[in-house]
């Protein structure tokens, strides 16, 4: 190849360069049809991605509305343990709007869950109280006033009719139904079934907001710990705290180096309470209360997968003889619950205490009614 053969080439392929940058300016200075179909699109999705944030700030103002009637139903301490299934809910919304920008917000609650927009409805009302009338806020009551309000719901528990107790000792599905039915009062209120040992329906959902639950309410986090709390309802649980508050002459003995300025509180007010009622009731009366909330603990375990079938009707059979023993009827059980949570309330959650008693005695009065499921099944004779 010649000099003049290299030349030519040579400027053939600077012209080549030359034209393909021109080219390239020119899609830089005057954008084609496809780009401004793309610019359109973009555009598009902006606005369905600003219409799906706007959802999902409703949807985070909805869930903060059920965060309040937990506090104002529950207290504090079952507050916490929706919240934070809830935040994930929320979350999840939002990371999935982002990233499904193009597509409306019906579209996104779609991809979250299958399209049955029911599920998470039901979902996280599965541990709220209904509250469809917004009510004014309600004073709290003195520590006179609770008292007697306790009395108050209690003597309208006795009021109540029930059948007599029956013996189940031969019958053992019936045995394990009265096993499962200790469990009724938190049960009804947070509106799950009653019909065998799962709470819920098994759906991921329901098993996460369960085991949050069990985490940020009572600190369980397996199986282990589920045990443990189990075991420390059996040997005592608030029937040891109330002991313990009735021999104590002042609140100071029960706080220990690790007792906050909150917790000092609460044990100032749960001391009061007990020294009130520490004449009229003895310790064991709480007994409904710690087998109530075990039974209900051991079904949620179950319902997580933290214990197998058989151990959860061996428990609940054990807490079952545990409480014929120990106490005489659904009213007396009641009664006890209620007590027990009045006495909580006071410790772990002040606050809103005429709400809470008349949520526990509205669940009782729904068990015991006509057709109820406590009326359907008496209590277990000893």
């Amino acid at each position: 190849m010649n000099i003049d053969e290299i030349r030519a080439r040579t400027a053939r392929q600077m012209q080549e360069m030359q034209k393909r940058a021109q080219e390239a300016a020119d899609r830089i200075s005057a954008p084609d049809a496809d780009a401004l179909s793309a610019q359109e699109e973009e555009k598009k999705r902006a606005e369905e991605a600003e219409r799906a944030r706007k959802a999902a700030e409703q949807e985070e103002a909805n869930l903060q509305r059920q965060r309040e009637v937990l506090a104002q139903m529950m207290g504090e301490e079952f507050a916490r343990q929706s919240a934070a299934m809830q935040e994930q809910v929320s979350e999840e919304i939002r990371r999935q709007a982002a990233a499904a920008a193009a597509q409306a917000q019906q579209d996104v609650l779609g991809a979250l869950y299958g399209g049955d927009l029911s599920m998470l409805s039901a979902a996280l009302d599965t541990l709220a109280m209904d509250d469809e009338e917004d009510e004014e806020e309600e004073a709290e009551l003195t520590p006179a006033q609770l008292y007697d309000y306790v009395e108050e719901k209690m003597r309208e528990i006795d009021a109540l009719e029930e059948p007599q107790p029956a013996a189940y000792g031969a019958l053992p599905s019936r045995w394990e139904k009265f096993c499962i039915l200790l469990s009724g009062i938190i049960s009804t209120v947070n509106e799950h079934s009653l019909d065998g040992l799962n709470v819920e329906e098994h759906i991921p959902l329901y098993e996460q907001q369960i085991a949050n639950l069990l985490r940020n309410s009572w600190g369980i986090c397996g199986r282990e710990e589920l045990l443990d709390t189990l075991l420390y309802l059996s040997r005592g649980g608030y029937r040891a705290r109330f002991a313990a508050y009735a021999e104590a002459a002042s609140a100071e003995e029960l706080f220990d180096e690790d007792t906050d300025e909150e917790d000092k509180e609460g044990i100032e007010r749960g001391l009061a309470f007990v020294q009130h009622f520490k004449d009229k009731y003895e310790p064991e009366f709480l007994l409904g209360w710690d087998i109530g909330r075990a039974a209900m603990i051991t079904r949620w375990g179950y319902f997580v997968g933290w214990l197998t079938k058989a151990e959860t009707l061996q428990l609940l059979s054990d807490m079952g003889q545990v409480a014929a023993n120990g106490l005489g009827s659904w009213r007396e059980f009641a009664r006890s619950y209620l007590f027990g949570g009045a006495f909580w309330k006071e410790v772990c959650a002040a606050g809103d205490g005429a709400s809470y008693l008349d949520t526990l005695t509205e669940a009782v009065k729904a068990l015991l009614q006509s057709g109820g499921q406590w009326q359907r099944f008496p209590w277990a004779k000893e």
